[in-house]
């Protein structure tokens, strides 16, 4: 058996109340501002096997819960090329208080669910949803899912490995690492740190927006994947 975390860090576009960054709303509602449909898609895996999913709750414009607290974008000066006026204004102890405010506990809520399934059952999968889209580069984003991971850890590419044939059987072109690095900043790739020599494996799925802006699209990426989490929970 093996125990599951999920988790969506763009899984909106919206600001706090009160907060004005100086971001246009369609910039916001764009790539930019968070992953369309990514939710979506971990909805229905939290409805297929009864976990709550761990959802970031405003754009990562205000706070990229993707990156590391020390990491230049975890609160961003520009974002897919869009510029973010409000962040250039902060100073550092105002990005510190933000950081502690709206990151530091996401991070320790997946944590502490990963620890708890370790302890349980000696194993995790920590599945992050997010998306893509294609259109920043045409040429090389031609396919309809991506399988993020680490290929020198073991544990982690038997499952990435699972996780592709499923997606392949449900007739998606999926990708092993692309459109992005398994090994990029990432909250996957830091608790992969953290949980060395233990059975964790963090892996984030990469959907097109080509997919995610069908009808339909994001169940069908789900349903590919909920027998995995199905079998692995048995």
């Amino acid at each position: 058996m093996i125990g599951l975390v999920l988790s969506c860090e763009h899984a909106s576009w919206t600001l706090p109340p009160g907060v004005e960054l100086g971001v246009a709303p369609d910039v916001l509602r764009s790539q930019a501002g968070w992953d369309h449909g990514a939710y979506d898609v971990a909805a229905h895996w939290s409805e297929a096997v009864g976990l709550a999913v761990h959802a970031g709750v405003f754009t990562r414009m205000f706070v990229d819960l993707n990156r590391p607290a020390d990491h230049p974008d975890a609160i961003p000066l520009t974002c897919y090329g869009a510029a973010v006026p409000g962040n250039a204004r902060l100073s550092p102890g105002d990005r510190a208080a933000r950081l502690d405010a709206f990151h530091a506990p996401y991070w320790d809520a997946i944590r502490r669910d990963v620890r708890a399934r370790l302890h349980d059952a000696g194993a995790v999968l920590h599945l992050s949803s997010h998306s893509f889209d294609p259109a920043l580069d045409a040429g090389n984003r031609a396919f309809d899912c991506g399988v993020l991971y680490d290929p020198a850890h073991a544990f982690e590419a038997e499952l990435a490995e699972r996780l592709l044939f499923q997606l392949r059987g449900a007739g998606l072109a999926v990708r092993a690492n692309q459109p992005y690095s398994g090994t990029g900043p990432a909250v996957c790739t830091s608790l992969r740190g953290e949980f060395a020599g233990q059975r964790y494996a963090g892996i984030e799925l990469e959907t097109s927006h080509a997919v995610t802006r069908t009808r339909g699209g994001c169940a069908r990426v789900a349903a590919a994947v909920v027998p995995l989490l199905e079998a692995l929970r048995d």
